[in-house]
């Protein structure tokens, strides 16, 4: 099994679906990350030099969750004004031919990241499922899947502070957050989860196999007869 994480920037894949990446690799899968933008715009330096930068940062990240990693290098904010963007995605997509695609959610708030997901969902037409990832403290997402990152926690947070360029300690505070809540809601208070969104569209696919176990369900109420 091949996922391919097609993430804006690049911190984006060890913020938002570190745990996963790390529980699809127990799984035996082959994950490729795909960088979209260099990073140039994400701090008060040379972008030249950030762009170096994140780009080794993304590097000592990837290797942490020992996940391939590929750096399109299209310029930071600039993706919606970009046509070749949404070409050169296709065509790494028809190279890696991966079984899955993960990218941001078309409602997410950063405009790289809703240009990454329309020219993911072009990229993956009649050739993989896509597989919509929660974005920054959840907003108006609605997930139908969750991941159990619990065992993967610290891993994931070992990745995101190899961003050091982005002052990820308050990433990592929002990870905790983020996990426990998304854990709650399939019960378990004291875990941690990755949550996604699949929306089935023409052709029809079961991506259950392909996506990494929930948290075990442990209910609130139990309903007792006496």
């Amino acid at each position: 099994m091949h996922v391919a994480l097609i993430m804006a920037h690049p911190d984006d894949a060890d913020i938002y679906c570190g745990g996963s990446v790390a529980a699809w690799r127990l799984m035996g899968a082959e994950v490729t990350i795909l960088i979209a933008t260099d990073g140039s715009k994400g701090g008060n330096f040379n972008p030249e030099d950030l762009a170096k930068l994140r780009s080794e940062e993304a590097i000592a990240a990837a290797r942490v969750l020992d996940a391939n990693l590929i750096q399109l290098n299209f310029p930071d904010g600039e993706l919606c004004q970009s046509e070749e963007f949404s070409v050169k995605l296709t065509t790494e997509v028809l190279r890696l031919k991966p079984n899955l695609l993960v990218a941001h959610a078309p409602n997410d708030y950063h405009v790289d990241h809703r240009a990454v997901s329309s020219a993911s969902l072009i990229a993956a037409s009649f050739r993989a499922p896509v597989l919509w990832v929660d974005p920054m403290m959840g907003n108006d997402f609605l997930p139908n899947y969750y991941v159990d990152i619990s065992q993967f926690q610290d891993l994931k947070e070992q990745a995101i502070l190899c961003h050091k360029s982005q002052g990820p300690g308050h990433f990592v505070e929002m990870s905790r957050v983020q996990g426990r809540f998304r854990s709650a809601q399939c019960g378990r208070l004291n875990g941690f989860a990755e949550a996604f969104r699949h929306d089935p569209i023409h052709p029809f696919a079961d991506i259950r196999s392909l996506i990494p176990p929930p948290p075990q369900l442990k209910p609130i109420v139990v309903n007792s007869s006496t």
